[in-house]
């Protein structure tokens, strides 16, 4: 068995960095990321490093999202037709539509909060 020398120098790294994306930025946001790093105590490839893995991204509305807003668009203004219907023929009148209208809102608007929660 060979015995192995230490030639000295830094010990090799664990989890050694290998892969390199680059990224440019305008001047403000060039200076934010020095001035994000600095607060932190980190160099700015630590900083944003770290910022790319664990910060949230919130992603754009889904296919889902714009057709529930779509609905929700619909019957909100299914909710002003009924409301100048109310102050013209009284309240009793269109009681029953209207809670119908908002009982859908509420239903579109929960579908849409279930979904956004389930991407967290």
């Amino acid at each position: 068995m060979k015995d192995r020398k230490n030639k000295g120098g830094r010990p090799a790294l664990e989890n050694k960095k290998r892969f390199r994306i680059n990224v440019r930025f305008d001047e403000t946001e060039h200076k934010k990321v020095l001035q994000n790093a600095e607060t932190a105590g980190m160099s700015k490839s630590e900083w944003v490093r770290k910022s790319a893995i664990l910060r949230r991204i919130v992603p754009r509305f889904t296919q889902e999202q714009i057709k529930a807003l779509r609905v929700i668009t619909g019957a909100s203004n299914n909710l002003n037709r009924l409301t100048k219907k109310a102050h013209q023929t009284g309240l009793l009148d269109v009681a029953t539509e209207c809670r119908n209208t908002i009982s859908h809102i509420n239903h579109c608007i929960d579908k849409l909060l279930r979904h956004d929660s389930e991407g967290n």
